[in-house]
């Protein structure tokens, strides 16, 4: 069973709604991979990052920031047959999805030798990597996220904590964080859920 379902199971024991799980918008931006793992490989082209974006592709070998609308082909990552380049082209959220979908998620890498593989390609690709400033109150530094539709938000006043739907599989929304939900603590193997009345 997945981690988002037992939180899921775990709280559907009769409430409806939204409860509170640790994560929250941090104060400070940093480069994270799309499937949660840590490297501390990278290959930024000269002058890169730049501001151009907040998603990175990757250009005859080197890495670009680029905006995460921009439509390009693919490298997702299988567990089984490596790294898998597709060439129609999407936006970096929703090359995210296929990936995700149709076979691991996008491509990590954490080597030169890893790089090799896919900079013979002669249009840029997306990888896995991308900016992100939410954090975990245990300072975690995981990237697996769980947003509803439309989340997170990019508007003023949207809110920088995060709530967990029971009513919709377990998607995360932002909140304010001075609103009173009910939450889910950390303990080791067990969930406990407590209710503020």
């Amino acid at each position: 069973m997945s981690d988002v379902s037992l939180l899921v199971n775990t709280v559907d024991a009769g409430y409806r709604g939204s409860v509170w799980i640790g994560l929250h918008n941090g104060t400070e931006y940093r480069w994270v991979w799309s499937m949660g793992s840590l490297s501390q490989y990278s290959n930024w082209n000269q002058g890169e990052p730049n501001g151009d974006g907040g998603c990175v592709r990757s250009f005859n070998g080197s890495w670009y920031d680029e905006s995460c609308s921009t439509v390009l082909p693919v490298v997702c990552f299988n567990d089984s047959t490596g790294f898998i380049i597709t060439e129609t082209a999407m936006t970096w959220r929703d090359a995210q999805s296929y990936c995700r979908q149709h076979h691991t998620d996008l491509a990590s890498i954490s080597s030169a030798e890893q790089q090799n593989l896919i900079s013979n390609n002669e249009s840029s690709l997306w990888i896995g990597l991308f900016l992100d400033s939410w954090e975990w109150s245990e300072r975690w530094n995981l990237s697996f996220r769980n947003w509803a539709e439309g989340q997170p938000s990019q508007s003023s006043g949207s809110g920088d904590c995060i709530g967990m739907s029971t009513t919709d599989s377990g998607k995360w929304a932002q909140y304010s964080c001075d609103l009173k939900h009910p939450f889910i603590c950390h303990g080791g193997e067990f969930f406990h859920v407590n209710r503020i009345k």
